[in-house]
C-alpha cells in the first residue's frame, strides 16, 4: 500500500505545470491575467491615451525605480523618455 500512495505522489507531481494557474506573467509568453493585449494598441501613442486603462495600473519609465510586488491584475504601461508608450504588460 505504501508503494501505491508513493507511485500516485510520484504521477501527482510529474502535471503540467504551465496551466497550474497561478498566473505569474513572463514576460511577453506568460498569462495575460490582466487584459494586457487588448491594449495592445496603443504602444507607440502617446501615454495620455493609458488614461483609458483601468486599475490597477502602473506607468512608468525604462530606468525608474519601481516597487518588486507582483500584482498579476495590474497592466504595467512602460514608457520612454518622449512619453511613448513602448510596453504593455502585467505585474
Amino acid at each position: 500500500m505504501r508503494y501505491v500512495i508513493l507511485g500516485l505522489l510520484f504521477v501527482a507531481g510529474c502535471g503540467d505545470v504551465s496551466s497550474n494557474g497561478a498566473g505569474r506573467s513572463s514576460g511577453s509568453s506568460g498569462a495575460d491575467t490582466c487584459n494586457a493585449a487588448a491594449y495592445a494598441g496603443f504602444i507607440g501613442q502617446d501615454a495620455v491615451v493609458s488614461l483609458s486603462i483601468p486599475e490597477p495600473k502602473r506607468e512608468y519609465r525604462i530606468g525608474e525605480p519601481v516597487t518588486s510586488d507582483f500584482n498579476p491584475q495590474r497592466v504595467n504601461i512602460k514608457l520612454d523618455d518622449t512619453d511613448v508608450i513602448i510596453a504593455i504588460d502585467c505585474g
